[in-house]
This record gives C-alpha cells, sequence and structure tokens, in this order.
C-alpha cells in the first residue's frame, strides 16, 4: 500500500498488478459531479506521479452537457477528461480540500474525435510543480487510436 496524506489513496484496489481507485474515492478527490464528471474509473494510480483513468461516453451525458446527438465525442471531452485524469493524479497526494484549476494547455495535439458510447483512457504523467504552479503531460486513447495528446497547466488551490 502506498503511504499518502489522502485517506481515499487507503482504498487502492489490488488487481492484475494494477493499481485501482474505487469509484466512490474519485467523488472524494474530485469537485467534480454528474454530468461534468468524466471520470468513470481509475485504472493505475501512483500519487504524485502518474494515473490512468477510463471513462466511458454515453450519448446521454452528451445531451445533459448541450452537445446534443452526436456520433462522435467532442474533442473538448477529451481535453476535460485529460484534465479531471491529471488532476486524481495531484491531489491523491495532496492535504485534503485541495483543488487543482487548468489554467492552460501547450503543445496539444487533437487527432481525431472518439466514438460514443466506448470507453476512452487517458495516461497522465506529472512533469513538475513549483510554487503550487504544475504541468501534466497525458494522452487519450480510445482502443488504439490516439484522440489527444498535450501539457496540461494546473494551479493548486484551497
Amino acid at each position: 500500500m502506498l503511504t499518502c496524506f489522502s485517506c481515499a489513496v487507503d482504498n487502492l484496489i489490488e488487481d492484475e498488478g494494477w493499481r485501482q481507485m474505487a469509484s466512490e474515492d474519485v467523488l472524494r478527490i474530485l469537485a467534480h459531479r454528474a454530468p461534468f464528471l468524466f471520470v468513470e474509473s481509475v485504472v493505475e494510480l501512483v500519487p504524485g506521479e502518474r494515473a490512468t483513468a477510463k471513462s466511458h461516453v454515453p450519448s446521454v451525458d452528451l445531451q445533459a452537457l448541450g452537445a446534443g446527438l452526436l456520433p462522435s465525442v467532442p474533442l473538448w471531452y477529451a481535453v476535460e477528461f485529460l484534465a479531471q485524469t491529471g488532476a486524481l493524479a495531484v491531489l491523491s497526494a495532496a492535504s485534503v480540500g485541495e483543488r487543482t484549476l487548468m489554467t492552460g494547455l501547450d503543445d496539444f495535439t487533437l487527432f481525431e474525435a472518439g466514438n460514443v458510447d466506448e470507453p476512452l483512457y487517458a495516461e497522465v504523467a506529472l512533469l513538475g510543480e513549483r510554487r503550487g504552479i504544475g504541468k501534466r503531460q497525458g494522452t487519450v486513447w480510445q482502443g488504439t487510436r490516439k484522440l489527444a495528446e498535450g501539457l496540461v497547466w494546473y494551479a493548486r488551490v484551497r
């Protein structure tokens, strides 16, 4: 078990060599709620270092977000999903009550839109943080297709 200040990390599930986080613990760490919570489950988590998460994108949720009946996942969804996954990596090693705010994108490439009702996976690695400002590198996948990739800047706030 990893040592961490966050109580949520105490509930990591060991499964086939992966460290997973239960969905109720995601709700404790992120301030987002449906339909704005895009992380369905955490596949792998190393607090303060990296995270891999899964998101299933039902068309009903996209309608609730005002995206209408789209045949594909909007690219903004992939960017926000990447930011939320990165926030889990940062905040799982943080004090309770802290949040991260996305402050910018660098070298971001949006390759293509994903298919609705098929799972997305986001892989995020923290690159560094100084005085509460940090950056993380991430990629969003759907199966073997790379949908988006880039740097997400964030500010840590209480």
